[in-house]
């Protein structure tokens, strides 16, 4: 797929406007309607990660060059979040499904790229945190998400204040990288973009309880649990979690691992990022300033 949007965007074509053939020969895994004569009508879905990916493809070659990349940049980025940090670097490199989601070609390493910038820019460059989290809502359509909890990388008086701030700032961001691909085909982008994903029939083969849920039943499951869920999440990250950049990454570990249990279509590439998530907070945590005492109460 990033392929052609790659070889379409070179002849000028909008990558957003083209039709891709149906790899799997059936059109069980698409909604009513989206596979005609053997193509699916949809072009590449994911507007940051086809220019992440395209330098990949450009000065290797093959784009998972730059998912290399985007995997050791992220190891990089939690590796330096505090000093001594290296062991949580380690531990996302070298995660059981790492080579698979590289082999796969899956652009999650472009998300936890993205989120561990977010966490070590709050650790290290605050003033920068609005451009990482822009790009980070603008790399894939479920991050937007995580906006509610850009509260928790606020510690002042006035979070609230500061985190209306950083989200305009962060919307403009995601906006210039976006806007572009938008205009040039409206429909074509709200097509790819939106309505292909709410279309996505439930996968029996997902990682999700919804899949037990139909082997269990027989029944149809809940496609709406998981956003019915995610704001009982975030409600919890809120009240129990710490306004850090470690709060914030784990926050967003716990929501999105919610999120995805309880979906229609869930993969070993999702959980790749909650563990990168989990991975950035483990990096940002102030371990001196929480360490257990046993002299005092729990």
């Amino acid at each position: 797929m990033a392929r052609r949007a790659f070889r379409a965007l070179g002849q000028g074509i909008n990558p957003y406007a083209i039709t891709m053939p149906n790899i799997y020969g059936h059109d069980a895994f698409y909604g009513p309607g989206l596979v005609v004569s053997g193509r699916l009508q949809a072009g590449f879905p994911y507007p940051l990660s086809l220019l992440l990916a395209g330098t990949g493809h450009l000065l290797g070659g093959d784009y998972r060059f730059a998912n290399v990349a985007a995997m050791g940049l992220a190891a990089l980025l939690i590796g330096t979040c505090r000093p001594g940090r290296v062991a949580a670097a380690a531990l996302f490199l070298f995660t059981p499904r790492t080579f698979f989601v590289l082999e796969q070609g899956w652009t999650e390493p472009y998300v936890v790229r993205l989120l561990a910038a977010t966490v070590w820019c709050a650790c290290r460059a605050p003033a920068l945190v609005p451009l990482a989290l822009g790009l980070l809502f603008a790399v894939k359509q479920y991050t937007v998400l995580a906006a509610p909890l850009v509260v928790l990388l606020y510690p002042g008086p006035t979070p609230w204040r500061d985190t209306g701030r950083t989200l305009l700032k962060a919307a403009l961001v995601a906006a210039i990288v976006t806007l572009p691909f938008a205009v040039a085909d409206p429909t074509a982008f709200v097509h790819d973009v939106i309505e292909l994903q709410l279309r996505q029939p439930f996968r029996g083969d997902a990682l999700s309880y919804l899949a037990g849920w139909v082997r269990a039943t027989g029944q149809p499951p809940p496609s709406w649990l998981a956003f019915a869920l995610v704001p009982l999440a975030i409600a919890v990250s809120l009240w129990r979690a710490r306004r850090t950049p470690a709060g914030f990454a784990g926050a967003v570990a716990l929501t999105f691992l919610v999120f995805f249990a309880f979906n229609k279509q869930a993969f070993a590439n999702y959980y790749f990022f909650v563990i990168g998530a989990l991975c950035c907070a483990l990096a940002a945590g102030d371990h001196e300033a929480t360490r257990w005492n046993p002299k005092e109460p729990s």
